[in-house]
């Protein structure tokens, strides 16, 4: 899976897109109670559109596949991802839904309640995406909500079938509601992807353990090949040169951890298309998780990468983890642009 020093790759993104609604609430209410919020934000979101967005902050070449309906919410997600260079080329307008749209209640701790739905994400349509059209990018990425209905799983598939049959990689990121609904599914394709992104919660739904080191040897003895945990304020679980690293967070004080998995996922992609080592690229997303949480909002907000420098600038960490630091920061000195 690995590139040249430091030569990014592009990236197929496949995921959902949708409205974020967003409202701050002092606590959230009993049953039959009121939660006002003094204002609501509209933001861009979804797995999709938000993993889309992290990468192209980090200067990498995305191309996203996605749904959105005939409305001005999708008017307005396709708009934000095209000014921060993200190609909507393969985003299809569909009329049997509106765009999805999400409201989410954040309680002062920064924890974030969903309601709300998927919408037009749920008809994408296989047979309007030209097969050649998929095979110019590095690599894909899968998330778990693409199969939970016929449209986009038969797209998610052949996207797998097309990459591997050219040599190419596909990461898949879970996902709750796809680890609570379909989760024999979901067990099934371990072996089929390159790179799995599961929380902590997540593994716990899928193996039964709530311990997040037990789950990892389950995941790698259902035969998924390169794993990366995420435990939010407990940082990440990684298989370093076949020992089980936990990642160390960045602490801060969360306003909001809505889309700060997406960010970890995204700058986690993107130092694993520029060829970085595992540790690293695990350094670096736990940064830009933590920077995301400081943030209220998903979409262009999470996409913090001048926190995450600051962050790496001036979290010094212990042992073999400072020198990891120091690397990183090199590293960008050397990117274009960081």
């Amino acid at each position: 899976m690995g590139r040249k020093k430091d030569s990014a790759g592009s990236l197929l993104v496949f995921g959902d897109l949708n409205v974020d609604v967003i409202g701050r609430v002092d606590a959230w209410p009993v049953p039959g109670g009121e939660g006002l919020s003094p204002q609501l934000e509209l933001h861009c979101g979804g797995v999709g559109a938000n993993c889309a967005l992290a990468m192209a902050a980090w200067g990498i070449k995305v191309r996203l596949l996605g749904c959105v309906g005939q409305d001005r919410f999708g008017d307005l997600l396709l708009d934000t991802l095209r000014r921060t260079g993200v190609d909507v080329g393969g985003v299809q307008r569909c009329s049997r839904s509106l765009t999805g749209l999400l409201y989410i209640s954040v309680t002062p701790d920064g924890q974030r309640t969903f309601f709300g739905s998927r919408g037009a994400n749920q008809f994408m349509d296989p047979r309007q995406v030209p097969a050649s059209s998929l095979l110019s990018c590095t690599a894909a990425h899968l998330v778990g909500y693409s199969f939970l209905n016929p449209g986009p799983e038969k797209m998610a598939r052949q996207i797998l079938r097309q990459f591997h049959s050219h040599g190419k990689w596909v990461s898949f990121d879970v996902g709750m509601e796809p680890s609570k609904r379909i989760p024999k599914k979901i067990r099934r394709l371990l072996p089929q992807v390159d790179l799995l992104f599961v929380s902590g919660e997540e593994a716990a739904i899928l193996t039964g353990q709530s311990n997040a080191r037990k789950s990892f040897l389950q995941f790698q003895q259902a035969g998924a090949r390169e794993i990366v945990m995420k435990l939010g304020r407990r940082g990440c679980l990684i298989s370093d040169r076949g020992i089980l690293r936990e990642i160390p967070p960045f602490a801060v004080r969360a306003v909001d951890s809505t889309g700060a998995g997406d960010a970890f996922t995204g700058t986690f992609l993107q130092a694993r298309l520029r060829g970085w080592p595992t540790l690293e690229a695990a350094l670096v997303a736990n940064a830009a998780g933590a920077a995301a949480a400081c943030r209220v909002g998903a979409g262009t907000t999470l996409s913090d990468v001048a926190g995450t420098l600051r962050l790496l600038r001036k979290r010094a960490k212990r042992g073999t983890l400072e020198k990891t630091r120091l690397q990183i920061l090199s590293r960008l000195q050397t990117m274009r642009g960081f």
